[in-house]
């Protein structure tokens, strides 16, 4: 996947993405704080995703019966997510643009292989590995 920086605003501001001839609007927690990053490839991103609501797994494989894999766009950083379930423990969605973790943790195998619809309040473009807590005690 190749990922290319077209603006941003600076650390934990709007940036705007390429990805694979997708333009998407993000979180930018890539940059580190003061620093400006200039447009171009950006190497070693993950994206990853926060939903102010949870949804029950039966309730997110019921909203999307029709097995689509998108992002779709709602406004500023915020998407719902359609995508199919690759693996638990973590479980990984694969949403066809990018396989993102989700935060809602299950050790049902059953759900490997189940089509998803999940609410993403905000979509983040970070280093790969990255931790959370490591980044914001800095």
């Amino acid at each position: 996947m190749e990922v290319r920086l077209e603006t941003t605003d600076g650390f934990a501001h709007p940036a705007e993405v390429w990805v694979d001839g997708s333009l998407l609007i993000v979180m930018d927690e890539y940059s580190r704080p003061g620093e400006t990053l200039t447009p171009g490839i950006l190497e070693d991103v993950e994206f990853a995703y926060l939903s102010d609501e949870g949804l029950s797994w039966d309730e997110a494989v019921g909203a999307n019966r029709a097995k689509r894999k998108r992002i779709e766009h709602v406004r500023g950083w915020q998407y719902v997510g359609y995508g199919r379930v690759v693996q638990i423990m973590p479980v990984m969605i694969d949403f066809g643009l990018v396989v993102m973790e989700d935060a809602n943790w299950t050790n049902d195998e059953g759900l490997v292989g189940q089509f998803v619809c999940v609410p993403i309040d905000r979509l983040t473009i970070r280093r790969r590995g990255q931790d959370d807590w490591l980044e914001r005690s800095t």
